[in-house]
């Protein structure tokens, strides 16, 4: 199996740009493809789980207000009964008394301990009480706010098909890109597949024959092995659309081969610089034989291992690993 770097420039833009589903990120363009096509599914399942979590927490804080509630009610009985159990000893201890003083003296007990009975008997619950209005009140708010929580626990779910769906040209893009990845992974290990590369340059150079200045450049995929250097754009367009802007595909891989190129010359030699072969793989087909101009062909993914693999080799073992390496610097 061909030797892997990186990952696909658009899935990693999408990747990027996605939040965490149920607990865990979507790590993989298989993860953000059964997404998107199972969206409705999935938020259903969510609003179905977030639904059954908040029944169970509500039903949760029905319980606990059933018991806080009859704690309460059983410290008040038990509280009420020593209290009007004192008073009632009091009230006996008056009417036995036989001493002025002692019988005053039970008197204003007994006044002190009616006037704080009803304190007395509920300040035990007090705490209980305070619990109790807490549950009620979580409760009522999840019973009141149930569509905004099950919204928000659906939030990411919603976020990331919109964002799918608003960047639907790098979604479909990461279509052929990981097509095109898939077919070149049945090469052999003697092969390495840089995928997204991207060269930037301080000063920009002069691309003469465009008069134009190149900054930075991006490659989908570039291929080496004993067959040489391949630069390889991957486009997931109609067939009509190739042909149609076949001009403007010329000049960004022609673009990206000289950025490469350039790199590259900084590394080797003037006459050492590897060769490149450029080709546009059209994931929905092309014409047997295609080309975009002399020295950029068109394939598709089913015929791409063929047609790196089956040519001449050029490289020997010690010059791949050297421009795997330097390749790899910036892949």
């Amino acid at each position: 199996m061909v030797i892997i770097h990186g990952v696909s420039g658009s899935t990693k833009y999408l990747l990027n740009g996605l939040k965490s589903v149920g607990g865990g990120s979507l790590g993989t363009f298989e993860d953000i493809h059964h997404f998107y096509n199972n969206y409705t599914g999935i938020l259903a399942e969510t609003e179905a789980a977030v639904n059954a979590q908040l029944d169970e927490r509500i039903a949760g804080l029905g319980d606990a207000e059933v018991q806080f509630d009859a704690q309460i009610r059983e410290g008040i009985a038990r509280r009420t009964a020593e209290i009007d159990a004192e008073i009632a000893e009091l009230k006996t201890k008056i009417a036995n008394a036989t001493n002025i003083l002692t019988r005053w003296g039970y008197t204003v007990k007994c006044w002190i301990a009616v006037s704080l009975r009803s304190r007395s008997i509920s300040r035990p619950s007090s705490g209980l009480k305070s619990e109790l209005r807490g549950v009620q009140n979580e409760r009522a708010m999840l019973i009141r706010k149930r569509p905004e929580l099950v919204n928000k626990g659906c939030s990411n779910i919603i976020a990331n098909h919109a964002f799918i769906a608003d960047n639907l040209l790098f979604y479909i893009g990461a279509i052929g890109e990981e097509t095109v990845i898939a077919a070149l992974s049945r090469i052999s290990d003697e092969y390495h597949l840089f995928n997204d590369v991207n060269l930037r340059f301080h000063p920009p150079i002069h691309w003469r024959e465009m008069n134009d200045y190149i900054k930075s450049s991006q490659i989908d995929h570039i291929v080496v092995g004993p067959t040489g250097l391949f630069v390889v754009e991957t486009k997931n367009w109609k067939f009509s659309d190739i042909e149609k802007k076949s001009d403007k595909l010329v000049y960004q891989v022609r673009r990206s081969s000289l950025a490469l190129w350039y790199y590259l010359r900084k590394n080797y030699a003037r006459n050492d610089v590897p060769k490149t072969r450029n080709v546009v793989v059209s994931v929905q087909g092309c014409r047997p034989g295609q080309k975009l101009d002399s020295h950029i062909d068109i394939t598709t993914p089913n015929r791409l291992c063929e047609y790196i693999t089956k040519r001449t080799n050029t490289l020997p073992a010690d010059a791949v690993d050297r421009l795997v390496a330097v390749i790899g610097r910036i892949a």
